[in-house]
């Protein structure tokens, strides 16, 4: 089942912090720790945004539970 992060919700890269624009589909990785509560997963990255960190192909988000969702709100 395909997971979103909900728009507005926001994700820590290492050390920065973003907030989703839009539904962003995620795909997490159940396997790596994550403190209480949070989910470590992976989004694409968008090349020509203004936040360097963001820039990859594949990013490592980290996340709140709360701020996941299995569909796209409208």
């Amino acid at each position: 089942m395909q997971k979103f992060i909900k728009a507005g919700y926001g994700f820590t890269v290492g050390q920065n912090f973003a907030r989703a624009v839009c539904d962003t589909p995620i795909e997490l990785a159940p396997t790596e720790y994550a403190r209480p509560g949070h989910v470590i997963g992976y989004i694409s990255g968008n090349p020509a945004s203004s936040l360097g960190f963001m820039r990859a192909a594949r990013i490592r988000v980290n996340l709140r539970k709360d701020a996941l969702t299995d569909e796209v709100q409208s």
